[in-house]
């Protein structure tokens, strides 16, 4: 029932203050707390796993032109695949973990990471076969059908880290365009202030009227303070979203095309380097470096000292190929390295005219690069967590509002009760 005396109509009135200030509250504290844990989410989980994916898929890569580096030098029967892989399989393994840690130990990701992981213990144990034989013919075909199950398409490791990758990209989205981090989410909030200044200006009218007082200074200060709790808010909203589109967006698809272009540098050393051992047998190997090299020649790729290199790979490979696979191996010969040492150097010497140190100097600008855009998106996705002071400032204005207003009313309503 409506009130009808003036302490009934003062008390319902502040009971109206009290639950509007409260709703501005709550509306305030949802949006700062969702729009934290989606900004957290990015930083601590699905970006990082992302990375580390990413990380899997060029680690392997590695590993595997490491091993096709020690065939065509010749060092393979004496050394193995050599150190480079060693410390490339170790990267893949940590860089693995990282993504299980990332992803979590249940689910269908988790299952699929565990599947790579067994693919990976295969592989290098056809590495590690192919270097037990020691004979030359055995240690390329074990080193080729590992590299067949590192790129196999669809069903090959590469391919199946690829699909946990584009499967954490549709996760890291998902949160981008999540409710919580667009300018929208700030709507709840700005109705609920607006339905409590409405209260306060209507508060305002009725004692103005009831008491001949033209302003009340308590509840014109309630109403100052959440308007400026309105602003801080919708500012905070759209440095939310401006900061998490960018680092969500373009730092994420900027880091995934640069680990991309990693693995196809060292995909096109690894290729020709089987290529020239397996002396063409399996035209696929170049065909894998053919596909490597119209990647890294793509205008979007995101280093030009990159794009610069890979033109001056590509004139690499052309003399390699020119130069044929030199005399062939003597009848029964265990050995089958190179024997032309002009094509060796091309292929593994070091310096801006060999493949092997153009592919360093790539390598080496595209992780530059790629540093300077994981440090800027973390630093992105940190702030966009950051909730500026809103966490405790919202619930002290708020408080401070609701004060301020119930002052306001007792005062009209000690008036009322004492005569004075």
């Amino acid at each position: 029932m409506k009130p009808r005396t003036t302490p009934g109509r003062l008390r319902w009135l502040a009971a109206l203050l009290v639950a509007g200030i409260a709703l501005v509250a709550a509306s305030s504290g949802l949006r700062v707390a969702r729009a934290g844990d989606d900004a957290d989410a990015l930083r601590t989980r699905t970006v990082p796993a992302v990375l580390a994916l990413d990380q899997v898929a060029a680690a392997l890569t590695e590993a595997d032109r490491a091993a096709s580096r020690e065939l065509a030098s010749g060092a393979f029967p004496l050394t193995g695949p050599g150190t480079d892989y060693q410390d490339a399989v170790k990267t893949a393994g940590q860089a693995l973990a990282d993504a299980r840690e990332r992803i979590g130990s249940s689910g269908t990701e988790a299952a699929q990471l565990r599947a790579v992981d067994g693919l990976i213990i295969e592989y290098t144990g056809l590495v590690g076969m192919a270097q037990s034989g020691r004979e030359g013919p055995l240690a390329v075909a074990g080193v080729a059908y590992a590299s067949d199950l590192l790129h196999a398409p669809d069903t090959g490791i590469l391919a199946r880290v690829g699909q946990l990758r584009d499967a954490e990209l549709a996760s890291v989205r998902k949160t981008r365009d999540d409710y919580w981090t667009s300018s929208g989410a700030v709507l709840p909030f700005v109705i609920s202030v607006s339905l409590a200044i409405v209260v306060l200006v209507g508060i305002q009218i009725y004692l103005a009227g009831r008491f001949r007082r033209r302003i009340n200074p308590q509840l014109a200060f309630a109403t100052v303070l959440l308007l400026v709790l309105a602003v801080w808010q919708s500012t905070n909203a759209l440095r939310t979203r401006d900061r998490i589109d960018t680092a969500a967006g373009s730092g994420t698809t900027r880091m995934a095309a640069l680990w991309e272009a990693r693995t196809n540098v060292q995909r096109v050393v690894g290729a020709e380097s089987l290529a020239l051992v397996s002396r063409g047998v399996g035209d696929d190997h170049r065909a894998a470096s053919d596909a490597a090299l119209r990647a890294l020649a793509d205008p979007a790729l995101p280093d030009a000292r990159a794009r610069q290199d890979a033109a001056s790979i590509r004139d690499i490979v052309a003399q390699i190929r020119g130069r044929g696979f030199g005399p062939p191996p003597p009848a029964g010969s265990a050995d089958l390295a190179p024997r032309d040492g002009e094509t060796v150097r091309l292929l593994l010497g070091g310096g801006p005219t060999t493949l092997t140190g153009l592919a360093t100097d790539a390598d080496a600008a595209l992780a530059s690069t790629l540093a300077a855009t994981r440090k800027d998106t973390e630093r992105r996705l940190a702030d966009a967590g950051d909730a500026q002071g809103l966490g405790i400032g919202g619930p002290l204005l708020c408080a401070a509002a609701l004060a301020a207003g119930l002052w306001g009313l007792w005062r009209r309503y000690d008036e009322y009760r004492t005569g004075r």
